[in-house]
């Protein structure tokens, strides 16, 4: 395999490993430790955003280009520290180590922020399992060798689904910020989650029968469907329902995944023109 064909798939690994393992862990510790109060203790309310507020949304997307700068770091000890023996630990160690309780700034669970912070003891406690836990499955996973099989069939169709899921919870939170509406009122509607199973499913089985057909007239078919199902559904149901989103506006922000598969699918194509 090239080079950096090895240096990018180890990037991305890096990349889905901290997304997978900061919202796993987020959304189990939230809860277990109660954040919504925790975040509102004593000096901690001018220290963090609410728990649950748009920040909260909009972090676990920016974890993404988080995971992306951590994974190009690492490629640094790539070939010496991650090929060791219990290479796992070596790098949780650091993480651990440098991280957080040595990092050079005054933040919570780190020796700087106990001593120089007049956040409350009982935040540095309840903060750090999930600091030291998702690094741990972080480092697990980056130099754990897991692959997943995928069948041939259904594997681009999975990845554009999931391209398009995530696509679509952004370009919600990015509607409800321009429109200033709050972001988890307009997230309480549970018929808005139908719409968009309906809307991922249909793009699914449209991209199945995309990829294997060959047909020339067929793009145009499919990348309108896809442009119906994951803007159009979304903006009729808003007015039907006379939701806070309620704006021609999310004809345009919910239509952005249809870039990004046309970009996919474009890469996927060049790069395996056979199929």
């Amino acid at each position: 395999m090239n080079e950096k064909v090895k240096l990018v798939k180890f990037v991305g690994k890096a990349t889905v490993a901290h997304f997978v393992s900061y919202l796993i862990c987020g959304l189990i510790f939230s809860k277990l430790f109660n954040y919504e109060v925790l975040f509102k203790l004593d000096n901690v309310q001018y220290f963090m955003r609410d728990a649950y507020g748009s920040s909260s949304l909009i972090g676990p997307f920016v974890q993404i280009l988080r995971g992306a700068m951590i994974g190009s770091i690492l490629l640094i000890l790539k070939d010496n520290v991650l090929k060791k023996k219990h290479s796992w630990l070596y790098l949780w160690i650091i993480f651990a180590g440098l991280g957080i309780i040595c990092t050079p700034a005054a933040s919570p669970v780190s020796i700087e922020g106990i001593v120089y912070t007049q956040l409350p003891l009982e935040f540095h406690l309840k903060t750090a399992p999930e600091l030291f836990v998702q690094t741990l499955l972080f480092s697990l996973w980056v130099t754990g060798d897991f692959k997943f099989k995928i069948p041939e069939k259904v594997k681009i169709p999975a990845i554009v689904t999931a391209i398009s899921g995530v696509g679509f919870s952004l370009g919600g939170i990015i509607l409800a910020c321009v429109l200033k509406v709050d972001v988890m009122a307009s997230a309480s509607d549970p018929f808005a989650f139908v719409i968009m199973f309906i809307a991922l499913t249909i793009v699914f089985f449209m991209t199945k029968l995309y990829v294997a057909s060959r047909k020339r007239w067929l793009p145009f078919i499919y990348y309108i469907v896809c442009y119906m199902s994951l803007a159009g559904l979304p903006t009729a149901y808003n007015y039907f329902a006379n939701s806070l989103l309620k704006s021609p506006l999310s004809l345009i922000f919910s239509g952005l995944p249809v870039i990004a598969i046309g970009i996919y699918l474009f890469y996927t194509q060049h790069s395996h023109p056979q199929s």
